[in-house]
């Protein structure tokens, strides 16, 4: 039941805070889903340990994840595509994802609308 209440809108970082210290892994990935989540809740829950891939995956999707938790979450092969499209992946890193092993890593950085003008360019011709 609790991790149906662990994506709710509305529950404070303290509230999300205390499901995780109390219910550990299996709850992070849920509260990593939760809309109302703090940056620096995220930045908390992708430094978890053990760390959690599902939780990655979420992260790199929410529209409030820093660049900090966004760099945690490359480590993640299936998260690492979603955070290269982040806009608040630094764009250092979006450039250097440009050149990934991965097509999806590369097509989501090239996409990325923080990607810098002049490497646009340099796409482009």
């Amino acid at each position: 039941m609790l991790k149906s209440i662990a994506p709710h809108p509305g529950l404070s970082d303290a509230r999300l805070r205390a499901m995780v210290n109390r219910h550990g892994v299996r709850m992070v990935a849920r509260v990593a889903k939760t809309p109302d989540a703090s940056p620096a809740s995220l930045e908390d829950l992708a430094r978890h340990r053990p760390p959690v891939r599902k939780a990655f995956r979420e992260i790199a999707r929410h529209r409030n994840a820093t660049a900090p938790a966004l760099l945690a979450c490359l480590s993640d092969r299936q998260a690492r595509s979603i955070a290269a499209g982040h806009p608040d992946l630094p764009p250092q890193v979006i450039v250097e994802l440009l050149a990934d092993d991965d097509w999806q890593v590369v097509e989501a950085a090239a996409a990325n609308p923080s990607l810098p003008p002049a490497v646009m360019s340099k796409l482009v011709t």
